[in-house]
């Protein structure tokens, strides 16, 4: 498996290197590199893709879940909050804040609102049931 990661990764390499405008070669290196927990060069690529079209909320999303792995808090709150706050119909990232907010900023409360609130805004979203279960899972860490 390492060596045709390998591969593809210097294939697309090759790729942005002869068409720097290439975005699904770029997004294809930053789920292989977001895939082997390489932060920061997901993080590369995954600017690179929002550099050339901002509107990727799944890669704006993957940006955060970097930044968050490389604990840069702040950004990654900022990054999901945004996605939020663009795409309020993009539901992984009510489910990434709710769950940055837990469990690395202690904030069980606002976590459990964004939670909410993707169930109030969609509440058959294919993550509906993922908030509803985070929803009952926190019930207790209020008190």
């Amino acid at each position: 498996m390492e060596s045709g990661t390998s591969f593809n990764i210097e294939h697309l390499k090759g790729c942005l290197n002869n068409d720097i405008s290439d975005i699904e070669a770029a997004k294809s290196l930053g789920n292989i590199y977001y895939d082997k927990g390489d932060s920061a060069q997901a993080i590369v690529y995954y600017r690179h893709v929002l550099d050339l079209n901002p509107d990727q909320p799944g890669v704006r999303t993957d940006l955060g879940t970097m930044y968050w792995r490389n604990e840069n808090l702040s950004l990654s709150e900022q990054t999901f909050r945004d996605v939020v706050a663009r795409h309020p119909g993009f539901g992984q990232a009510y489910v990434n804040l709710g769950l940055l907010l837990r469990h690395a900023k202690g904030n069980v409360a606002e976590a459990r609102s964004i939670w909410q609130q993707l169930l109030d805004i969609n509440p058959d979203h294919e993550l509906a049931g993922k908030a509803r279960e985070l929803l009952k899972e926190t019930a207790t860490d209020l008190n």
